[in-house]
């Protein structure tokens, strides 16, 4: 029976992992665009592969990686996602994530203008304001 519950515990730790990668470096600042922008420079194309137990840990992955990057950019778009297993695993994630992105410089990050929705400004989820009064975060 102590050993199952070892186990158990174990188990759980490692469930919580999630969430683990945090920005650095002014990360959380880009932009991330659901389409391929209008009126922005684009400045190159990055690929990230890390072995995470989730997408927005992935995600958060590849921002850091184009801020630490020698090249300025303050937007960008996923244009590939995919996944692919980790062999061999016993502790630890079970899959690893790929990304690659198309980084921009847009003059205004914030109101950038996309191919998709007619060329309508898009914001990305993260610049939306939630009420979290008393941990009520929507």
């Amino acid at each position: 029976m102590k050993k199952f519950l070892a186990i158990m515990a174990v188990a759980l730790s490692l469930a919580a992992c999630g969430g683990m990668i945090k920005n650095e470096n002014g990360s959380q600042y880009l932009v991330q665009l659901d389409a391929e922008p209008i009126g922005c420079t684009f400045l190159y194309k990055i690929e990230s592969e890390v072995s995470v137990y989730d997408s927005q840990d992935a995600r958060r992955y590849l921002e850091n990686r184009i801020v630490d990057q020698a090249r300025n950019g303050n937007a960008y778009w996923i244009t590939s996602q995919r996944t692919k297993p980790n062999e061999w695993v016993i502790f630890g994630p079970e899959r690893s994530f790929i990304l690659v992105a198309n980084v921009y410089d847009c003059p205004h990050p914030n109101a950038v203008r996309t191919a998709r929705g007619g060329g309508a400004a898009t914001y990305t989820p993260e610049q939306v304001v939630t009420d979290c009064t008393y941990g009520n975060c929507q």
